[in-house]
């Protein structure tokens, strides 16, 4: 009896992990994951493997492959579209893979920079949920941004954005002769994630819709302003609003601009601009413009923060500033210290100058039954060369000097101290930024030397 009582536990227990299993499964959502284009050949069908591959991804998705169907359409659409920007192709794809969400991924450049991006949208609304881009220098670095990437889609599948604001994102106008229609859609979509990424609004990318609107604007309007075509473009697919961008320049400022108008009556509701240098600074630029257009408490902390880095890389990394602390080992001539232990740190407050700090404290004398101490603090202004592997440097100083000379088996009276100003003349080689050979001619009123020292430094960046 109780044999036939474990067995029907059993029986239960392994009907229930079976059921409870089967059911996560079906209630999970579907999600379809088309190959990432833009890549060679090859790359970008194996980087939707490794990313279909996500222990996350798996967890929280049921992975649809892919039929013969959806890739002769992938294949076609990968061809005239070059990464699925039109989110009712994807939508298309989604629909003939009977899935919830669609990932879409591809590779890009902008300028010299190297991107790969990656967006899900929701099949039954056209929206975009959310995007990633990362910018990688070897395409082998790809697949270690997965996980990240998989997790950031994963949050944004969950969220329910039915009560937002539609937003539709038309390419951005180009008028500067710098840049060319492919950076501009690059833009215009890492605007769109952006801004999708902030929660804000419900955002629709580009669709074959707007498409269709564009060509006839071009047919129909051709004297119509940027403003006019983006109402009739957020007309044209039922948006409440509509982004529009634009990449110029004045004189020689180089500028992103982006504003968002209320479709129904064209009234300007926000906008904003930002400088550039060159086209590459939009993987920046076009996070701040996004939250300049949604929140501009929080623009204005992220810019301020970002401008404090790039002070602090200019001050710090700039090959023309020196910024070190160190520690040399030195003798004087004549022979008095024999050694001579120095501490120092540079400061540079502007290009190709900076000030030393340093503190030299010095030992043992030839001279016999001599003992010999002496400190000497000292500051230097400097002009400096950077050179590559070797810089050099020279400048003026000063400091004051204090020693003591103790002669042993004389009375005291023969004991001697030193205290005197000190004129510096210094010069020096630095060597692949952490080999210090410096020399100084030191001039006082009761004493004068040449001191030559070799050490280390630190050099910060």
């Amino acid at each position: 009896m109780i044999k036939k009582l474990f067995l029907f536990a059993m029986l239960v227990l392994s009907v229930t992990v079976v059921y409870g299993q089967t059911a996560s499964q079906i209630n999970k959502p579907r999600l379809g994951i088309l190959p990432f284009a833009g890549g060679a050949a090859g790359e970008g069908e194996l980087i939707a493997t490794l990313f279909a591959s996500q222990s996350e991804i798996m967890a929280a998705f049921t992975v649809v492959p892919r039929t013969a169907a959806v890739n002769a359409l992938v294949a076609e659409q990968n061809f005239q579209l070059s990464g699925y920007t039109d989110s009712d192709t994807i939508a298309s794809l989604g629909r003939m893979l009977n899935a919830d969400f669609v990932v879409s991924g591809h590779i890009r450049s902008l300028g010299a920079r190297s991107l790969v991006i990656a967006t899900i949208v929701n099949v039954e609304t056209f929206e975009q949920l959310a995007g990633v881009f990362r910018e990688y220098r070897a395409v082998e670095e790809i697949p270690a941004m997965l996980p990240v990437i998989a997790a950031r889609l994963i949050d944004a599948s969950k969220k329910d954005t039915s009560k937002l604001p539609t937003l539709a994102v038309a390419p951005f106008n180009i008028t500067s002769e710098k840049v060319d229609e492919q950076n501009a859609e690059v833009l215009a979509q890492i605007l769109a994630i952006e801004i999708a990424n902030t929660g804000e609004y419900a955002v629709l990318p580009r669709t074959s819709t707007i498409q269709a609107a564009m060509k006839e604007l071009d047919f129909q309007m051709s004297g119509a302003t940027a403003d006019e075509s983006a109402k009739a473009i957020g007309r044209a697919i039922n948006a409440q609003y509509i982004l529009s961008g634009q990449v110029g320049s004045i004189g020689a400022m180089n500028l992103f601009t982006a504003q968002i108008l209320n479709v129904e009556d064209g009234v300007l509701l926000t906008g904003d601009s930002r400088n550039y240098r060159e086209i590459g600074d939009g993987i920046i630029m076009m996070e701040e413009l996004a939250l300049l257009l949604t929140d501009r408490d929080a623009a204005a902390a992220l810019i301020t923060q970002r401008q404090r880095e790039e002070a602090k890389r200019e001050m710090f990394a700039n090959p023309a500033r020196l910024w070190s602390a160190g520690l040399s080992v030195g003798s004087a001539v004549p022979f008095e210290p024999i050694l001579a232990v120095t501490l120092r740190g540079t400061m540079s407050p502007f290009k190709y100058c900076f000030i030393n700090l340093g503190f030299d404290v010095g030992f043992l004398s030839l001279a016999e039954n001599t003992n010999y101490f002496c400190m000497y603090p000292h500051a230097h202004i400097a002009g400096f060369l950077p050179l590559g592997p070797i810089d050099l440097y020279a400048g003026v100083g000063g400091g004051y000097f204090f020693s003591r000379v103790e002669i042993t088996n004389i009375i005291n009276d023969n004991n001697k101290n030193i205290n005197t100003p000190v004129l510096d003349i210094t010069a020096g080689l630095l060597l692949f930024d952490m080999i210090d050979i410096s020399y100084s001619l030191r001039l006082g009123t009761e004493t004068s030397s040449h001191k030559i020292s070799l050490g280390y430094i630190y050099r910060f960046n």
